[in-house]
């Protein structure tokens, strides 16, 4: 096979393709990583040098630093600060990943204060590539993030209507996950909880849970849906100015697991019985949601997979594969305690107040 001469610059994909093997597998081969067996091994690098395609190894570009920085944005700080292990699980992710390519992660706090201010001392630390934690990040606010220099992939929020790099979680199939369970349960009165804390990802699931009630045929009554105040220490005292003891779902859904345990103590002092007198769910599976009184029934999304996908995005684009991707993780449904099955003929005559 003679070498190209032509005017199209080989690229990843291309080497991939004449290989008849993956992206992925090629990646192995050039970073002398393990995998891949000797034989395809030897015609990846022949295919290599016959073509002359230039790659660099990852971590490893002249010039450049190795170090992938996780940016932490906080606009308030409510959900990055006050929400549980989440946070610490997606960097447990991308700490895996970064150590596997020989790589360092560096940890930078900005907010939105002094965001614009710091891009360019970002800049000037020519990282290897960049992961923005853009959980309470306003989409509207998209353009300044094209101020980043490296590589970037924004991890904790879809940037609907926005064309960049994204790993984030399937806040509306989560949401089914724990609708669904809730109606196989035999549930048909369901309210839901959310926060006025102005998230994305709140949002996405407000406006999921109201498909997913109107695909199973049911009404999402509104005396039934509750919001708390932006504070996490308000969460509880907000939730029992709004919960009527005299008139209560059958079950509640919360999006997250934060708010969920704040309604398992909102409704203890109401005098309700979790899940006797109306069942709980979450969603996060956060490390406290195990020990919770009763254990709370959640929907564990996939938070260290979400760290390992950004690192694996960023060195991607640092290859060549620079078209803007949206990653969805899934989500898997965790049975405890504090759910409970009723019949539904006994829900039809529910009052409100007894025991279903």
């Amino acid at each position: 096979m003679a070498r190209r001469s032509g005017k199209k610059r080989m690229t990843l994909e291309d080497v991939a393709r004449l290989a008849g093997v993956s992206k992925t597998t090629v990646s192995l081969v050039l970073n002398d990583k393990d995998g891949v067996g000797a034989e395809k091994r030897e015609e990846i690098l022949r295919i290599v040098e016959e073509t002359g395609y230039q790659w660099k190894a990852r971590g490893k570009r002249q010039g450049q630093r190795n170090t992938v920085r996780f940016v932490k944005y906080k606009e308030q700080g409510f959900m990055v600060e006050q929400n549980g292990d989440f946070i610490s699980r997606i960097t447990d992710g991308m700490e895996q990943m970064a150590h596997r390519n020989d790589m360092i992660l560096s940890i930078t706090n900005v907010s939105a204060d002094d965001l614009e201010e710091m891009i360019p001392k970002i800049n000037e630390e020519e990282d290897f590539g960049i992961v923005f934690l853009a959980t309470e990040f306003p989409p509207n606010r998209a353009e300044v993030l094209s101020k980043f220099h490296a590589p970037l992939v924004i991890l904790d929020n879809e940037m609907r209507w926005q064309n960049y790099n994204v790993v984030v979680m399937d806040n509306a199939y989560a949401i089914y996950m724990a609708v669904k369970h809730l109606y196989e349960m035999g549930h048909r009165r369901i309210g839901h909880i959310t926060t006025q804390c102005p998230v994305s990802n709140m949002e996405a699931r407000t406006h999921a849970f109201g498909d997913v009630m109107q695909s199973l045929g049911l009404t999402w009554e509104s005396r039934y849906a509750y919001t708390t105040a932006d504070d996490i220490d308000s969460y509880c005292d907000s939730l029992l100015e709004q919960l009527d003891p005299n008139d209560l779902p059958t079950a509640l859904v919360a999006d997250n697991d934060t708010i969920a345990i704040n309604a398992l103590l909102a409704l203890d002092k109401l005098g309700k019985r979790v899940p006797e007198d109306v069942s709980v769910m979450g969603i996060d599976d956060l490390t406290i949601s195990a020990i919770t009184r009763p254990e709370l029934t959640t929907v564990r999304l996939e938070k260290t997979r979400m760290g390992r996908l950004a690192i694996e995005r960023v060195l991607s684009i640092a290859e060549g594969d620079s078209a803007p991707m949206k990653i969805f993780t899934g989500a898997k449904l965790i049975r405890r305690k504090s759910v409970a099955r009723i019949l539904p003929e006994s829900d039809r005559q529910w009052k409100g107040g007894g025991t279903c």
